[in-house]
């Protein structure tokens, strides 16, 4: 693991982890406890990790588990920490790109459920996908496809929660433009789910966009082809859906992009300074 994404990414989540308390203790909200005392114990020992074992090869996948175990917390944050909200910001904004409306306003799942269901499908698949990666470049964490690949995604996820911090926001579906039921069974059981584990502050940048188009370029880089291929559809749904559901902004998605293409683009250099064979 580089030494400045460990570096950076464990103070992000510091930042995280001491508003998760501050919100917590205002609230006297203490049934997350045992979930923030989890999550503390393990920054403590990636903090160890990083001044003396910083070469471990489990520890990039120990990162990513920190990744998914702060997001819960985010609630605590967004709800009695943070004191404003960035949804007006990011409306307004799409509206200077998209013609006077916010980029969900042009689709109404609602009339197509067949559509809706099959978008919603690939949505929930990144988490699959997230997990099949990760476990993937986990046993070859010892190689150099390993190791830029868990560079590679906790960069993602640290510029992530920089823009949650600085830009918390709940997305369309929780302020201007509710999802009202409707499309098809799978997309009600997908926006059930997922609405259950909204934070109210991770919206921008849009990570499913920008961690499923690195995923998908990651593979095709490290010799992956015909999976990237097979998957680049799913994914395009994947992206479609974040707006499809109501879930981000364009703006958000716009900037997931972008950032997918800076992270394959270090990956592809940090993969060339060495040989590398799958």
């Amino acid at each position: 693991m580089k030494k400045t994404i460990s570096t950076a990414y464990l103070i992000i989540l510091f930042i995280l982890i001491s508003l998760a308390a501050v919100g917590m203790i205002r609230s006297a909200q203490y049934q997350s406890l045992a979930l923030f005392s989890i999550v503390s114990v393990l920054w403590l020992v990636s903090v160890y990790l990083h001044f003396k074992k910083l070469n471990w090869p489990w520890y990039g996948l120990l990162l990513f588990l920190l990744s998914w175990g702060v997001f819960p917390l985010m609630t605590l944050i967004s709800k009695f920490v943070l004191p404003w909200s960035a949804d007006a910001l990011l409306h307004n904004i799409d509206q200077h790109i998209f013609f006077g409306k916010i980029l969900v306003d042009y689709f109404h799942y609602e009339s197509y459920p067949v559509l809706a269901d099959i978008i919603s499908s690939c949505y929930f698949f990144f988490y699959f996908l997230v997990l099949g990666s990760v476990i993937l470049y986990t046993v070859k964490r010892q190689s150099i496809a390993g190791q830029v690949f868990f560079n590679s995604i906790i960069l993602l996820y640290s510029i992530g929660f920089v823009g949650y911090i600085l830009f918390p926001a709940s997305g369309p579906a929780f302020t201007v433009a509710p999802q009202i039921g409707g499309g098809g069974s799978i997309t009600q059981m997908v926006t059930k789910s997922v609405n259950q584990g909204v934070t109210g502050m991770d919206v921008f940048p849009s990570l499913h966009t920008a961690i499923s188009i690195f995923i998908v370029g990651y593979l095709h880089q490290t010799g992956f082809k015909k999976i990237s291929l097979i998957l680049s559809p799913i994914i395009l749904g994947t992206i479609f859906a974040t707006i499809l559901l109501r879930y981000h902004y364009g703006i958000d998605v716009i900037f997931g992009i972008i950032l997918a293409i800076i992270v394959l683009k270090l990956s592809q250099k940090w993969l060339n300074q060495t040989v590398y064979t799958v």
